[in-house]
């Protein structure tokens, strides 16, 4: 027995750091042959085609991570969201995988994420085709947010704008509110829980985890804007929620070990 769980931790921790390994390298070509094509290709079929793309590449990923033992993900509820289109997509933030997750389940997804992430090689191509929006767009991000929804894609945001430390969710940034506002998307809440500190603020890059790593992605209530609704009323009504929902459970976005 002694010897079956030495293999077990051996081969989890040979798969875990190969995890890295595939998410650079497999990330890093797909970006590159996707630059041309990014910045020749501008329409919305393009577009749509980058975002499959990423998806496709999230969910191989996210395949081999629970193949072989390093994550289990549970992401079933949100299966009836999986042929949506034109709605904003809210979640907390606990680590730097909750993008690769989510995406791992919507193949018309377009992130709003830091311009800095859009200048790494290893997603700057697939993001660019995939017409993601980075956050120094100015006054052109609402903008492009709409016509993201208009073209029939789902825009996902994290509006506390960083990653939540534990339980503690920070203040909301009422940019989700705006978009969903100006254009009558709804929004949709998705609430990330987790087991662990992983990839969270202050965890270092390649310190190993207890394995395997547990997550669900749950989904939560949908919010309808209401024609000249006050965005910042209505934004508030979904970080209340959030803050409730956290409230409400004795483990709140935070999965217990077991």
């Amino acid at each position: 027995m002694r010897n079956s769980n030495w293999f077990k931790s051996i081969f989890q921790i040979v798969f875990f750091f190969g995890g890295y390994l595939m998410f650079a390298v497999v990330g890093t070509v797909a970006s590159i042959l996707c630059i041309l094509p990014a910045a020749l290709f501008r329409m919305a079929g393009a577009r749509r085609f980058g975002q499959s793309l990423i998806h496709r590449l999230f969910a191989f990923f996210v395949g081999y991570l629970r193949l072989f033992g390093v994550l289990e993900l549970d992401a079933s509820e949100l299966a009836p969201l999986r042929d949506a289109h034109g709605t904003v997509i809210v979640a907390n933030h606990p680590c730097l995988l909750d993008a690769v997750f989510m995406v791992s389940q919507f193949p018309r997804a377009v992130c709003l994420m830091k311009g800095s992430l859009t200048r790494n090689i290893v997603l700057s191509g697939t993001s660019r085709l995939a017409g993601y929006i980075h956050n120094e767009s100015g006054l052109g991000l609402i903008k492009l947010c709409g016509e993201r929804l208009q073209e029939g894609s789902n825009l996902l945001i994290f509006p506390e704008g960083t990653r939540t430390v534990g339980k503690q969710l920070h203040p909301f940034k009422m940019g989700f509110a705006l978009v969903s506002v100006l254009t009558g998307a709804p929004v949709q809440t998705v609430r990330v829980e987790f087991d662990s500190d992983y990839m969270g603020k202050g965890w270092p890059f390649f310190k190993m985890p207890a394995l395997p790593l547990r997550y669900t992605l749950r989904l939560g209530k949908r919010f309808e804007p209401s024609p000249g609704m006050d965005v910042k009323e209505f934004g508030a009504m979904v970080e209340d929620y959030f803050a409730s929902t956290s409230r409400g459970s004795s483990s709140p976005l935070l999965l217990k070990k077991s």
